[in-house]
């Protein structure tokens, strides 16, 4: 008489039962941890080393009294609006240049080149420039930053009119819509993606040439207390200031920016 032998299945180890995107962003994790573990030993070896980095323990016991001043809110709500107001502008002027550039006709040409110049202007020399033109007052801010960041918004976004599906606009053919329900519900959905990578990649250039505008132009807002504290030569409050000024950039991407994005964009299949 045969007797059967029943198999157990072999057990599935735990991290294949994982999904695949659990994994990835446990490895980001780690390799984000593993970089802010880095620049810490190197920030601990600069201050232990040289009297030009302030030790870390120093920072820290300054960083509670150096938040609770008014003058640093004040600052940093100043940089933001300025930051906000560019970027809203540099998003219409650079929708505006890609509508004309989607064409290759005349002035489709012209504004090409423009933007080319304009892509290839420092940010130094611009802020310089707004100094000469605007004097101090703060609606240069505003102007130059929108000048450097709105090219490479309208670089992104000619890409995304450029590649608009045909067969989409055909099936809005189809069922006749109008004007305002094509752009709604067939031109937007696809431009969207361009218009959130581009928003995402010039908020924090944006931030960086504010800063260094704030830094010739005004006497107020975060460049400006940069500049008053390494005049000064405090360098700890430069730390503080540019601690202030990473948490603002990472908390505004990672908490803001990011997830707007994937509720805007939750339609599209992953």
């Amino acid at each position: 008489m045969s007797t059967a032998i029943t198999r157990r299945p072999a057990a599935v180890p735990v991290a294949a039962r994982r999904p695949a995107r659990w994994r990835t962003s446990g490895t980001h994790w780690a390799l984000s941890l593993a970089g802010v573990a880095t620049l810490m030993a190197l920030w601990w070896i600069g201050g232990s080393a040289t009297r030009y980095v302030p030790p870390i323990g120093e920072v820290a016991r300054a960083l509670p009294g150096f938040l609770a001043q008014p003058e640093v809110w004040t600052a940093v709500g100043i940089t933001t609006l300025r930051v906000c107001g560019s970027l809203l502008i540099a998003l219409v002027l650079g929708i505006a240049a890609a509508a004309v550039m989607r064409r290759d006709w005349f002035w489709g040409k012209v504004m090409a080149s423009f933007i080319g110049f304009a892509m290839a202007v420092p940010s130094t020399i611009a802020a310089l420039l707004a100094l000469f033109l605007f004097r101090r007052a703060p609606i240069g801010v505003f102007l130059i930053v929108a000048f450097i960041t709105f090219p490479f918004v309208a670089t992104v976004l000619r890409q995304g009119m450029r590649n608009l599906d045909a067969k989409v606009s055909e099936m809005g053919d189809v069922y006749r819509l109008t004007g305002a329900a094509r752009l709604r519900h067939l031109v937007l959905p696809q431009l969207a993606p361009y218009a959130f990578s581009a928003v995402r990649n010039e908020y924090a250039h944006a931030w960086k040439v504010v800063v260094l505008a704030e830094l010739f132009t005004v006497t107020s807002g975060m460049g400006w207390q940069f500049s008053q504290a390494f005049d000064r030569f405090q360098l700890t409050e430069v730390v503080l200031w540019l601690l202030v000024f990473v948490a603002i950039l990472l908390i505004s991407e990672y908490l803001l920016i990011r997830p707007t994005e994937r509720f805007v964009l939750k339609w599209r299949v992953s």
